[in-house]
């Protein structure tokens, strides 16, 4: 095996389900987050289909342990948002955080390992102290779009940040209500930021 291999084989990688939506501004995903907060861009690297292999890669990632997925995933993702229409801005990188004790519980945080990718394709900044998550949540599985919203009211803080322009990763998106949670704490101290969204998948 090549270095590359030893996450994921080539032919897998040639195959992977990629969304494309960092090609266009008016993708998807954009209309999640229209009439609620502002921002500029928002793309996810990756579909999430429940009959798709790639489920259990990102399975391995998530629960199984293996953060180098997640880190070369970045890196992936990190280079196409590099040549995007994200190219003329640079922002500063921050990954949705845990509660301690969930971090404690899982032994790392899955977003700050994507960032970490997308920081070192891209040569952004990553921020891990400016986000704090003061609240866990509950399963948000069986929760529809407003439901997810009201579960993840005031689950985080923010300080001020040095940049204007911020790009808030996690891993999986599905309604954007954790993303949006964290925009908002985000905005509170700073109200005049340029906000992109940016996730490792998309479940349809």
């Amino acid at each position: 095996m090549i270095p590359r291999e030893k996450v994921i084989c080539l032919s897998c990688l040639y195959d992977l389900p990629r969304t494309y939506f960092w090609t266009d501004k008016d993708n998807t995903l954009t209309a999640k987050f229209f009439g609620g907060l502002p921002f500029l861009y928002a793309s996810s690297f990756l579909f999430f289909r429940d009959d798709s292999p790639y489920r259990k890669l990102l399975h391995r990632f998530k629960y199984g342990g293996e953060r180098e997925i997640g880190f070369f995933l970045g890196a992936l993702y990190g280079k196409e948002l590099a040549c995007s229409p994200m190219k003329n801005t640079v922002p500063l990188i921050i990954p949705v955080p845990m509660t301690a004790r969930k971090r404690r519980r899982r032994g790392y945080n899955q977003a700050e390992w994507i960032a970490a990718g997308i920081a070192a394709a891209t040569g952004w900044e990553m921020d891990t102290t400016a986000v704090k998550r003061i609240r866990e949540k509950t399963s948000q599985t069986v929760y529809d779009r407003e439901k997810r919203r009201e579960n993840m009211k005031h689950a985080f803080s923010a300080e001020k940040v040095s940049r204007n322009d911020i790009l808030i990763v996690d891993d999986v998106i599905t309604t954007g209500a954790t993303m949006e949670s964290c925009a908002c704490a985000i905005l509170k101290n700073n109200p005049e930021i340029c906000m992109h969204f940016a996730s490792l998948a998309y479940v349809e």
